[in-house]
């Protein structure tokens, strides 16, 4: 390497310190928070803020325990994050609690970190034969001569023949389950990398939709061949290099042959006796790939889509225009400025006066009336026997249900400022309504997982219905301490 390629390869990794994924790698405390974050995100995608916050306070106790000096609260923590790039939040139609996920340095980050601390001791062979074939495709792909071309195609056809007839004979050869096994993480790996992907072409995407609409409103020149084509209806979003080549991939992952063949085979795979010696997280993973590419690819294609669309509603708005017109007032504004610094000093008074406003910004759209009916319970309920639900069925079933956690914390405040030491979640709700019906008792459970003392005993808890019914159901006893009150309001 010369001198100069040293100097830029030095001068690109040093700018390359202030991005994010170097940021969360080089801080001191980059172990800990990488095991937080792959934890809260190793099956969900994304998580509600209430449910983030709730993981989040107890992956950082686990840390702590272990000896990582992480002093703050979990919610300072995930601000911190959010500023420093490696979370990122949104608001989806229809939610109502924003949304957190990981940005894709992170996913980088993590993903590096993770193949530090699981090497692959046997990960050569399918590598190597990875390689192999896509070089041999590439090679005969590329072969404009037809008779190498034939001579090719003929031994291959050999190949098979030969195969064929041993397996008619009864001649089976298998892999060996220690290769099998290996070619399976190998799968995996392959295919978490492919999932991270898609998280950094929904946020190429988002930076190319900006830059399409500020090329919009400062048009001139050749930009405006943009917003000609957009006028037009042609999406301009598909056509750039990162929209092309996620619509070829999204185009072959829902072709109906191709994804039969992919649940074939993946059928078959996970019937294969070698299965067993996977993780039961491997195991987890290679049964839920194909719906997990689909979900994650179907998310980045209605981005792309909502894009594309969005734009197409934006030139044709009365925001256009006017962002258009203001960009025209402010370069005329600037010029004039320029040509008056020939003759005017910075600080030397004129004979004008600058009529300024003030306006409240509100939008009455980001409120919406709270309909009870639309969270009644249907029909009747039957009584089952009690059985033990797990913590962690409870949080999955909070972040479905998009449980109203915040009033439930006031609620339970509002109740333990009142008392005198302890309550349960029953008296709780002989004070509060479930307005959330069967949901208020389930969030109270969550809560008291990390705020109450838990019994041995068990304690029947009431409420009424949607349609007026009184409904009841056997709960594990939890005594909240009315010091928790202060706690529960952070």
């Amino acid at each position: 390497m010369s001198t100069q390629d040293t100097l830029a390869l030095y001068e690109d990794l040093r700018a390359r310190k202030e991005e994010p994924a170097w940021k969360l790698l080089a801080t001191l405390q980059s172990p800990a928070i990488c095991a937080c974050l792959q934890s809260l995100f190793l099956t969900d995608k994304s998580l509600v803020t209430s449910a983030f916050h709730e993981r989040l306070h107890r992956q950082l106790e686990i840390v702590r325990r272990a000896g990582a000096d992480l002093p703050k609260a979990g919610n300072e923590y995930a601000s911190d994050w959010i500023d420093l790039g490696w979370l990122k939040r949104h608001f989806p139609q229809g939610a109502t609690e924003e949304v957190l996920e990981l940005t894709a340095p992170a996913v980088e980050a993590i993903r590096y970190v993770l193949r530090l601390s699981r090497p692959r001791a046997t990960a050569t062979e399918s590598r190597l034969a990875s390689v192999v074939l896509l070089l041999q495709t590439l090679a005969e792909e590329t072969d404009e001569n037809p008779e190498t071309r034939l001579a090719g195609l003929l031994a291959e056809r050999e190949r098979l023949n030969a195969e064929i007839q041993a397996v008619r004979a009864g001649k089976v050869t298998q892999l060996a389950p220690e290769s099998a096994r290996e070619r399976a993480r190998e799968v995996l790996t392959q295919a978490d990398e492919l999932l991270g992907d898609f998280v950094r072409v929904q946020e190429l995407l988002a930076k190319i939709n900006l830059q399409l609409r500020r090329e919009l409103v400062e048009n001139d020149g050749a930009r405006g061949d943009t917003l000609e084509r957009i006028f037009n209806g042609i999406d301009v979003v598909k056509q750039t290099e990162a929209g092309r080549a996620f619509d070829a991939f999204w185009k072959l992952l829902v072709d109906p042959a191709a994804s039969a063949r992919f649940e074939a085979a993946l059928t078959q795979v996970m019937a294969r006796p070698f299965l067993s010696s996977l993780e039961p997280s491997e195991r987890r993973a290679l049964s839920k790939l194909k719906n997990r590419m689909v979900e994650q690819a179907a998310n980045v294609h209605s981005v792309q889509a909502s894009f594309a669309s969005g734009l197409q509603s934006f030139v044709r708005s009365r925001e256009f225009r006017e962002q258009r017109r203001l960009v025209t007032l402010l370069r005329s504004a600037v010029m004039l400025a320029m040509s008056a610094a020939e003759d005017l000093r910075p600080n030397q008074k004129i004979e004008f006066h600058l009529m300024r406003t003030s306006a409240a910004i509100s939008s009455a759209s980001q409120w919406a009336l709270h309909d009870p009916t639309l969270h009644a319970v249907e029909g009747g309920m039957t009584e089952v026997e009690a059985s033990d639900a797990r913590l962690e069925d409870i949080e999955d079933l909070v972040q479905r249900s998009e449980i109203d956690m915040r009033a439930l914390r006031r609620n339970l405040a509002e109740a333990l400022s009142a008392a005198q030491d302890y309550l349960s979640i029953g008296q709780v709700l002989d004070r509060y309504p479930a307005e959330q019906g069967l949901g208020s008792v389930v969030g109270y459970i969550q809560l008291a997982t990390r705020y109450a003392s838990p019994t041995d005993r068990r304690e029947t808890v009431r409420w009424e219905g949607g349609d007026g019914v009184w409904r009841r159901a056997d709960a594990p006893l939890f005594y909240f301490p009315k010091e928790c009150a202060d706690e529960l309001l952070q």
